[in-house]
């Protein structure tokens, strides 16, 4: 959940003041704004975050301000219009559920409390005056923070492992928003080359944990990476017996000389990661795949490694090289290519 928005509503609720939270609970067709996205809402034109690309955040915050009346959680239900001046609607091809309720202190301390775990939010969205919201955290141990049925706990802990928020439908109407709320994934760095300074930055505004690592002391210096969580001068086999990888892993080699890179690439080999990328020409994967035969390491241990780094956006100062570095990372988490997204045949925005 976007940090900014989760200190200006705790700010509200400390000054004594009425909020209310806007959350979509389910997404059918496209949208601008991802599932599980929030509004906080309070008095006099205010309100943080988004439900939509602006076509409706004024409706919502009207809603809002009955429901900081009194008048009990509603259900708002956005679709598609054709005349966006004269209805009120969404541009894009998509419908939304949007549950409006009061925040309080219990709730938002349930939303931001350390993972693992997941959030469920089980309402009604086909009774937009009595969605009846009912929220419960889940833990990977299968129990509860309040009595949900026991498909519902099912279903969290399978959203756990999905790692996505998803919504999913059951008899009588009801639905449950379930958020997976994990720790940081972790990218590491390996190669204090200056592009890891604003890799570090872009990486940091993402959400992820960074670690910055070189086997050169004097090149891994915590004044050099102020925003890493953690600068180590130590080799790649002591830096991953350290820090562990795991699947929410990214892995990112930055320096040219093969005794550093082929030290990291033993050290990952059979171990689980989410992305490895190394910087470098084409020509580099084949004098790496020239090495590896020749001392009979076997590169089917890793995952693919992505050689040439980054998407071809043609930048080559060290924050675009970094932006392209980031862009791929970003792409393969969600399973893209990273195409223009107005490219023929690329398809519209989902």
């Amino acid at each position: 959940m976007n940090e900014d928005l989760i200190r200006q509503a705790t700010a509200w609720l400390a000054a004594g003041e009425k909020v209310a939270m806007a959350t979509i609970v389910r997404i059918r067709g496209s949208s601008s704004q991802p599932l599980a996205s929030r509004m906080f809402i309070t008095s006099h034109e205010r309100f943080v975050g988004a439900v939509s690309g602006g076509c409706v955040e004024t409706d919502v915050y009207e809603a809002a301000q009955d429901v900081l009346a009194g008048d009990g959680p509603l259900m708002l239900h956005y679709k598609h219009v054709e005349n966006p001046l004269i209805e009120i609607g969404l541009n894009c091809e998509g419908q939304i559920d949007v549950l409006v309720e009061c925040l309080d202190a219990a709730l938002l301390e349930q939303l931001t409390a350390p993972p693992t775990r997941v959030n469920v939010t089980l309402c009604s969205p086909n009774e937009p005056l009595h969605p009846r919201p009912v929220h419960a955290s889940v833990w990977p141990d299968g129990t509860a923070s309040a009595s949900l049925p026991d498909e519902v706990l099912r279903d969290a802990l399978a959203a756990l492992e999905g790692e996505r928020p998803q919504t999913v439908s059951y008899p009588g109407g009801r639905v449950a928003l379930l958020e997976p709320v994990l720790p940081p994934s972790t990218l590491l760095i390996f190669g204090a080359e200056q592009i890891a300074v604003p890799l570090v930055r872009f990486a940091k505004i993402l959400g992820f944990r960074t670690v910055v690592s070189d086997a050169r002391p004097a090149f891994a210096t915590r004044d050099k990476y102020p925003d890493a969580d953690e600068v180590l001068a130590l080799w790649p086999q002591e830096v991953i017996a350290r820090v562990g990888v795991d699947a929410r892993t990214f892995v990112v080699s930055l320096n040219h000389e093969p005794r550093f890179e082929d030290a990291l690439l033993h050290a990952l080999a059979g171990r689980r990661i989410a992305y490895l990328g190394a910087i470098g020409k084409r020509q580099r994967a084949v004098e790496r795949a020239e090495r590896a035969r020749a001392s009979g390491f076997d590169l089917g241990q890793l995952p693919p490694i992505h050689t040439p780094i980054g998407l071809d956006l043609g930048g080559k100062s060290p924050e675009e090289v970094a932006l392209s570095i980031i862009a791929e990372i970003v792409a393969v988490r969600h399973g893209r290519c990273g195409s223009m997204l107005s490219a023929e045949g690329v398809g519209k925005n989902p």
